[in-house]
């Protein structure tokens, strides 16, 4: 019998409509960790047929066939609120169109809508980009499990998108079923070699690749933060929570999930990514507004130093204001203010450094480590707070 709908409710999910012949998943604690109960009493021994098939295919590694949901997702209008977000939109901006794919089942479709008479050599923004994101799951049919593989997807997938174009791109209200006359093509471009991947700054952004080497999903877990978190940046209207959610996206990158992840936060910090992206730092030590931004006088210092005490300020930005809350930082656009409209840029062009040098070469530190890094040391030297646990 087909079900038309299905929901959930507390420890309970129901498939069916209430008023009509439906089953009950509920959970238990022990194997196989759900109950199925259905409406009516004489069709119960083929439900615990059927479930019992269910769990066997299950622990077999079994899914089902593929199933295919697909989202149209855009990139957003630009909304002129604040100089740092009209200086970081000109800069990181950049235009994508065709086939890319994230892993084995995230296909991605770009194409862009160009106004008529719409001038590349003249324009300040790129022209809005469509995406069809399109996601294949293991499921025995389009339902409850595809559906939510495929929100998730197609979250981290919009992320990467963001970050991949410069641009917000914002979410569907749900991805749905791919439509039929669409699933040959979408298998042809599965298995297609001529689909390459999505790419930043020729930087491969596929975190979905590969599951099976070490430490690969506390990797993933953590590259994933970042992307959503520098999504969640790059839409702000306020340049200074943009500025801390940039630092955010870095340091989601140094955090294991350990017990001791709180202790030593500035020293790994700094020490993390003066390790990880000299080459980038250096470029913003040498920015024109560097001295204005970070409040740092280069005088007659060589790189090294200039880098940790950058890096230092960069986290005791983000630790201010998520302690102190938020300062008065209007200025319109009447005056303009160099070192406040310069921030958001030079941090986001810090998170992004951050993002594609981890990518190319991935790491975890265990500076913190109660057995590794004794109390009091402070090995960076730059006047870093070096408490056991930093203020988080």
């Amino acid at each position: 019998m087909p079900f038309e709908q299905y929901g959930a409710g507390g420890e309970t999910f129901m498939i069916g409509a209430a008023n009509a012949f439906h089953v009950k998943a509920q959970f238990i604690p022990g194997d196989p960790f759900l109950k199925f109960t259905c409406s009516d009493a004489a069709q119960q021994s083929q439900i615990d047929s059927i479930a019992t098939a269910a769990v066997r295919r299950c622990t077999a590694g079994d899914l089902g066939d593929i199933v295919w949901h697909s989202a149209p997702c855009a990139t957003r209008d630009f909304q002129l609120t604040t100089l740092g977000a009209l200086v970081e939109r000109i800069s990181n901006q950049t235009r994508i169109t065709g086939w890319r794919r994230l892993g084995r089942s995230v296909l991605l479709e770009f194409s862009e809508e160009v106004p008529p008479g719409w001038d590349p050599l003249a324009a300040l923004f790129a022209p809005k980009t469509v995406i069809g994101i399109h996601v294949a799951t293991r499921a025995p049919c389009a339902g409850h499990f595809s559906s939510h593989h495929a929100h998730v997807a197609v979250e981290i997938a919009a992320a990467i998108c963001t970050f991949a174009l410069g641009r917000y791109v914002s979410l569907p209200s749900v991805p749905f079923p791919s439509r039929p006359e669409r699933l040959v093509e979408l298998a042809q471009r599965q298995v297609d070699p001529a689909v390459g991947t999505l790419a930043r700054k020729s930087y491969s952004l596929d975190i979905f690749a590969d599951f099976t080497w070490p430490g690969t999903i506390d990797h993933f877990q953590r590259l994933r933060a970042a992307f959503l978190t520098f999504d969640a940046a790059i839409r702000q209207e306020h340049d200074s929570v943009a500025c801390i959610l940039y630092v955010v996206v870095a340091e989601c990158l140094t955090t294991l999930a350990t017990s001791w992840r709180g202790n030593k936060l500035t020293t790994r910090f700094v020490r993390f990514f003066d390790e990880l992206m000299p080459a980038e730092l250096d470029q913003l030590v040498a920015h024109n507004n560097f001295e204005a931004v970070f409040g740092i006088r280069r005088g007659t210092r060589t790189s090294k130093p200039l880098r940790l005490e950058m890096l230092a300020k960069i986290y005791d930005y983000r630790s201010g204001h998520l302690h102190s809350g938020l300062r008065p930082a209007y200025h319109g656009f009447a005056a303009f203010d160099g070192s406040d409209s310069m921030r958001r840029a030079l941090f986001a062009d810090f998170a992004e450094g951050a993002i594609l040098r981890y990518l190319e070469s991935p790491r975890a530190s265990l500076i913190g480590h109660p057995n590794l890094e004794p109390v009091g040391a402070n090995p960076c030297n730059v006047g870093v707070p070096d408490a056991q646990a930093d203020p988080p």
